[in-house]
């Protein structure tokens, strides 16, 4: 696997669970992996009042325990964060300098990377916000925005948000994830499965090790 270039990932809603249970400990678990560039950083952003320790802190407890005391370290020196009130456009100003203050204190290229673990509300308030202070430029790196689930109620409303996004960032910055996209797929291999004499025996947990569905989005 090619390692990616430098960058600064940003999380919006980092005081929250999903970034503490799931988010931080897989990327983690890739920086022990060696898949993560050497010069790399993860600034969390949310309301909470938090310094640089004080996240690191809130994160230690999820990280995967396997992994040695040293290895943690160097990663949990790698994370920062700036409180942010999200909806709010005039702090946007403090999240583009503290952006710009990591970049030269790591010598890091202006790729970043905004991923939005918060709630649905907010995925058309921040691209918004970001795009009021330049922050979905890529003068001097890349910019990438990536969207949690759910992306939409529906199809009306999935095509709402897309709308919104658009408004502010191009269709290749933009990655999706909702984990609802598969739900019909599966509903339907479950039919062929009890509805099939020759499947039904066999597709079951003694013989299956698991079923992976994906829908990559095409790149053009």
């Amino acid at each position: 696997m090619n390692t990616p270039e430098s960058h600064i990932l940003v999380i919006f809603g980092a005081s929250g669970d999903l970034t503490k249970r799931k988010l931080i400990p897989a990327i983690c678990k890739l920086h022990h992996e060696k898949r993560l560039p050497e010069k790399f950083a993860i600034l969390g952003a949310s309301r909470t009042e938090m310094t640089d320790e004080e996240f690191r802190k809130s994160v230690t407890d999820f990280l995967p325990q396997e992994d040695n005391k040293c290895k943690c370290d160097e990663f949990l020196d790698k994370l920062y964060y700036q409180p942010l009130g999200t909806a709010n456009a005039d702090e946007y100003g403090k999240l583009k300098d503290r952006l710009e203050e990591l970049k030269e204190k790591l010598d890091i290229p202006g790729n970043y990377i905004f991923y939005l673990s918060t709630p649905p509300k907010l995925y058309g308030i921040i691209p918004a916000n970001l795009a009021s202070v330049g922050l979905n430029k890529q003068d001097d790196g890349y910019t990438r925005l990536i969207v949690e689930k759910p992306f939409g109620n529906n199809l009306e409303t999935a095509q709402k948000l897309n709308k919104e996004l658009l408004d502010y960032f191009d269709e290749k910055q933009i990655y999706r994830i909702d984990h609802y996209l598969g739900k019909e797929t599966v509903q339907n291999m479950l039919v062929a499965r009890f509805s099939n004499g020759i499947f039904e025996p066999i597709w079951n947990r003694n013989f299956i090790e698991r079923v992976e569905i994906s829908s990559a989005e095409s790149s053009v």
